[in-house]
């Protein structure tokens, strides 16, 4: 009897340790938590020296699924990249003299156009959110109007139109901070234009803004009317403007790409001639009046980086 009950005992005592082991799903014993200071996983297996300890099979169930591929996340968003910018949008012109004998001259504001800019870009994270964003990029702006009163009627194109087009050409340098947040970015800085060249020329259109062509004989090929004034429009070489602008970021076929809108303020004049002198006399005095022409673009980009 003795035996008997010393034998169900010892049967009670097994019962109860695996009544209380922990499992991991399957229906497999985990061993006792380690306690703090151990160095093995719990097997008698050796951990490496710079592997975390766990006090249980939560912690390292839970540090599994998202501590290791949150730091593989944050690693790769910390990384440096390099890619490839575009933006194309609307330019305007701004800060547009309005004096009376000014416009008398040169005419109202109606000036409208294209600014397109591709080149290179850097994304250097200075912490998880903030980012220094540095480009070099290719510029060009396209503005035309149209020259009241200077039109006519042709007696082979009829009535026709002619718009005074200016385009310029430049090398930009845009220096940004960017704040990002989950899929939405925004920026802000400044950007150092170089203006390395200018087209500047009249052209010819019908009533309804169609280029007046005619059949060149030499070349064998129809071209359009115009005139070219490229030295009548001088513009000054450098031009620092400031960039604001917000995005999205996303993912496409492994790339992470930007897609945002750029808004361009020229601080400066761009007319290399920005004053117009205009005299006016009588019987008894001769008066010169100066306007400055601090005309300057404004510009609002569609713009896509990809990211290598």
């Amino acid at each position: 009897m003795k035996k008997l009950f010393i034998a169900s005992a010892i049967a009670m005592m097994c019962l109860s340790a695996n009544a209380f082991a922990e499992d991991d799903g399957y229906g497999n014993d985990i061993p006792a938590a380690r306690t703090e200071g151990t160095v093995d996983d719990g097997y008698g297996n050796k951990l490496p020296s710079n592997e975390p300890e766990y006090k249980s099979f939560e912690e390292a169930r839970s540090a599994s699924s998202y501590g290791n591929s949150g730091n593989s996340g944050n690693n790769n968003n910390q990384r440096t990249r390099l890619g490839i910018h575009l933006g194309i949008g609307a330019a305007l012109l701004a800060n547009y003299p309005t004096d009376k004998e000014f416009v008398r001259q040169y005419g109202d504001n109606e000036w409208i156009g294209v600014s397109g800019d591709i080149g290179l870009i850097l994304k250097f994270p200075l912490n998880p959110i903030l980012s220094f964003v540095p480009e070099l990029n290719f510029g060009m702006a396209y503005l035309s109007e149209e020259i009241k009163d200077a039109g006519g009627d042709d007696y082979f194109w009829g009535e026709y139109k002619v718009n005074d087009a200016k385009t310029l050409y430049n090398i930009n340098i845009p220096l940004m901070l960017r704040l990002q947040a989950p899929y939405v970015y925004l920026e802000g800085g400044v950007r150092l234009s170089f203006n390395i060249d200018t087209d500047h020329e009249y052209e010819y259109t019908d009533k309804d803004g169609n280029p007046l062509k005619y059949y060149d004989y030499e070349d064998d090929d129809y071209k359009t009317v115009k005139r070219d004034a490229e030295d009548e429009w001088k513009v000054k070489t450098f031009i620092p403007s400031i960039v604001a602008g917000l995005g999205t970021t996303f993912l496409a076929n492994g790339l992470q790409c930007d897609l945002g809108l750029r808004f361009i303020w020229d601080l400066r004049g761009i007319e290399e001639n920005d004053k117009e002198i205009y005299a006016m006399e009588n019987k008894k005095l001769r008066i010169a009046k100066v306007i400055e022409n601090e005309s300057s673009l404004f510009a609002i980009q569609l713009v896509l980086n990809m990211f290598f």
